[in-house]
C-alpha cells in the first residue's frame, strides 16, 4: 500500500515535469498556465531526481520510469544547470558583456551617484569590446552615461535609439537638492557600444511598449559582418507590496489572495506580450542570412516559449562554458538566468561568467568568443 502511494505521487511529479517542458513549445496566448509549470521545472526536477534516488536505494525497478523521464529532458537539464567543470574556460578572443543597469540607479536618490560610479568602474575594468545594455538612461546633466560610454570608456561606436525620451522634463521637487538646474532632457532605451565599426542598424518592433524594447546593429569583426540583437523582453513589474506577498508566502504566512491573484495576472500579461516579442524578433532574425548573436534580458527562464523561439538554431554561451545555475537576476528569490548570450553556432565559446555584484538587480554577464 505505501509502495503504491509513493509509485502514484512519483508518476503526479513526472507529469508536471512533461508538462513543465510543454511550457516551450506552447505559446502563452494559447495556454499561458504552462509558463507556470515551466517556471517551476528545477523545482520538480529535483523533486524526480529524489525519488530516483529512493527507488534505486531501494533495488525497485519502477527506478527506470523516474530515469527515462529525466534523460528524455536532458535538453531543458543542460540549459538550466550547466555541467562543464571541466577543461580550460580562457578568457580570450571577443569580450561581449551584457547588462540590465537599472537605469545606473537613477531612482535611489541617497546612492545614485556613488553606485553609476561602480558601474561604470565595473564597465572600464571589464573593458569588453561590445557592451549591451538594457534600461539604458541617460540626461543632459549630472547622467551623462551615454557621453560618457562613448568618450571616456573608449566606445567609439554606439547606437541609442530612445524609448522614452523627456524634453526639458522637470526634476522632481523633492530631488531639487540633487540637480542644479530644474529642468533637463532625459532619454530611456536599449543601447549598444561597440569597438568594432557598426555598418547598420534598426529596431524591432514590440508595437504599444515603452519599456521593452530591442535593436539591432550590424559589426564590422575583422572580414565579417555580424548582426547582434540587444534585445529586453517584457518585465512583469512586480512592486513593493508583491515582493511582501511572496516573503508571507515563503514565511509560512496566509499571503493575503488579491495580492497573489496581482501578482499572477502581472505574471500572465508578462507571459503573453513576451511571446509575441519573442516570435517578432525571431522572424527578423529569419530575414537576416549572415551571422546573428542576441543578447539581453529575457525576464524569462531557460523552460520557456521566449527562450525556446529566439535560441532555435543558435548557441547558448552558458550551456557551452557556464557552470552550475549562474543566476543572473539578484533577488532572493531566483536562482533563475534571465539574461542571455546566444550566438551563431559557427562561433566558438571560450568562457562565460556572471559577475555577482549587486549594483543593479540584474548581474553582468560576460562571454568571450571566437568568429
Amino acid at each position: 500500500m505505501r509502495k503504491g502511494f509513493f509509485i502514484f505521487l512519483n508518476i503526479i511529479t513526472l507529469l508536471v515535469l512533461v508538462l513543465s517542458c510543454l511550457a516551450a513549445y506552447i505559446e502563452p496566448t494559447q495556454y499561458w498556465q504552462l509558463s507556470f509549470i515551466g517556471f517551476a521545472f528545477p523545482i520538480v526536477l529535483i523533486i524526480n531526481f529524489l525519488f530516483l534516488v529512493g527507488w534505486a536505494l531501494a533495488k525497485d525497478r519502477f527506478a527506470f520510469v523516474p530515469l527515462t523521464v529525466i534523460v528524455l529532458t536532458w535538453g531543458f537539464i543542460h540549459t538550466t544547470f550547466a555541467l562543464n567543470y571541466t577543461g580550460q574556460h580562457k578568457e580570450q578572443g571577443i569580450k561581449l558583456m551584457t547588462w540590465n543597469v537599472k537605469a545606473f540607479d537613477l531612482y535611489n536618490w541617497s546612492h545614485n551617484t556613488e553606485t553609476r560610479s561602480k558601474m561604470m568602474a565595473l564597465i572600464r575594468k571589464e573593458n569588453p569590446d561590445v557592451l549591451c545594455l538594457q534600461e539604458f538612461y541617460t540626461n543632459t546633466e549630472v547622467f551623462q552615461n551615454l557621453a560618457f560610454i562613448r568618450d571616456s570608456l573608449g566606445y567609439s561606436y554606439c547606437y541609442f535609439p530612445p524609448a522614452v525620451e523627456l524634453v526639458r522634463g522637470p526634476v522632481p521637487a523633492k530631488q531639487k537638492k540633487h540637480w542644479p538646474n530644474r529642468f533637463l532632457d532625459q532619454q530611456w532605451g536599449v543601447a549598444t557600444f561597440s569597438k568594432f565599426p557598426i555598418t547598420d542598424t534598426g529596431r524591432v518592433d514590440f508595437g504599444k511598449t515603452l519599456s521593452n524594447n530591442c535593436i539591432y546593429t550590424d559589426l564590422q569583426i575583422k572580414e565579417k559582418t555580424v548582426r547582434l540583437y540587444n534585445v529586453h523582453f517584457q518585465s512583469i513589474h512586480l512592486g513593493d507590496e508583491d515582493y511582501s506577498a511572496l516573503e508571507e508566502l515563503e514565511d509560512a504566512k496566509k499571503a493575503p489572495w488579491p495580492s497573489l491573484r496581482s501578482i499572477m495576472k502581472k505574471m500572465k500579461l508578462a507571459y503573453t506580450k513576451r511571446s509575441l516579442q519573442a516570435n517578432a524578433v525571431a522572424e527578423s532574425m529569419a530575414g537576416y542570412q549572415g551571422p546573428k548573436i542576441v543578447c539581453g534580458d529575457f525576464n524569462d527562464v531557460p523552460v520557456s516559449y521566449t527562450y525556446h523561439t529566439v535560441s532555435a538554431d543558435l548557441k547558448d554561451a552558458f550551456v557551452e562554458a557556464g557552470k552550475g545555475f549562474s543566476p543572473t537576476f539578484s533577488n532572493k528569490f531566483s536562482i533563475f538566468r534571465i539574461d542571455y548570450t546566444l550566438l551563431d553556432p559557427a562561433f566558438k565559446v571560450n568562457s562565460y561568467r556572471v559577475v555577482r555584484k549587486e549594483l543593479s538587480d540584474h548581474y553582468p554577464v560576460i562571454t568571450t568568443f571566437d568568429l
